[in-house]
């Protein structure tokens, strides 16, 4: 899958006009924001679980998982199904940035996590948009996207959210406080219904 970030997101992402009046400046955001792009390798994997069931205590899966969030619950309620995504644009962005840490670069190291960070954005919502697509053929509707960290659905449901994903399959771990490596990996849950 190719992902075309557009610069005019990376600068958004940076709160910054898009054609600052220095030269140099542009240059070196020209340099970071296309070496950047160039390590970008973008991949995902979705699974698609039956809900059991949803209740006061939580949501069940078929293969017995549970989540206590309430958040998620709210999300599920009624649900036939939940879809669980991980996305990741791959690990060498991680490289680049570390190599302009190294060198103190402060602007381009910037830049190449705000190209990361927009192209791990559109990569999520490519897939959500292709699983919305799949459910409209088989007369489901898709909910929105809740992750790990939003409301109550605690950033500790990360390792199971990402077993359950399959996210091992396109590379993406946990350090031991549930941060996803490569830094910029996206996990996610919808909830499939019948119309």
């Amino acid at each position: 899958m190719r992902l075309e970030i557009k610069p005019s997101l990376v600068w958004k992402r940076l709160g910054m006009p898009e054609a600052p009046a220095d030269a140099s400046f542009r240059a070196d955001f020209d340099d970071a924001y296309g070496r950047a792009c160039g390590t970008l390798e973008p991949r995902f994997t979705t699974r698609r679980l039956a809900v059991n069931r949803v209740g006061a205590d939580g949501v069940v899966f078929e293969g017995g998982a549970r989540f206590a969030s309430a958040d998620l619950c709210r999300l599920l309620e009624g649900a036939d199904a939940a879809v669980f995504f991980a996305a990741t644009v791959g690990d060498q962005l991680d490289g680049l940035i570390e190599e302009f840490y190294g060198q103190a670069d402060v602007f381009k190291m910037t830049v190449a996590d705000a190209v990361g960070s927009v192209a791990a954005e559109g990569l999520i919502a490519r897939v959500h948009a292709d699983v919305r697509a799949e459910a409209r053929a088989n007369a489901e509707v898709v909910s929105r996207r809740i992750s790990p960290g939003f409301g109550d659905f605690a950033l500790t449901d990360q390792p199971q959210v990402l077993e359950m994903a399959g996210g091992a399959d396109v590379g993406i771990h946990l350090t031991e406080n549930c941060m996803m490596v490569p830094r910029k990996s996206v996990t996610a849950v919808v909830a499939v219904k019948g119309k």
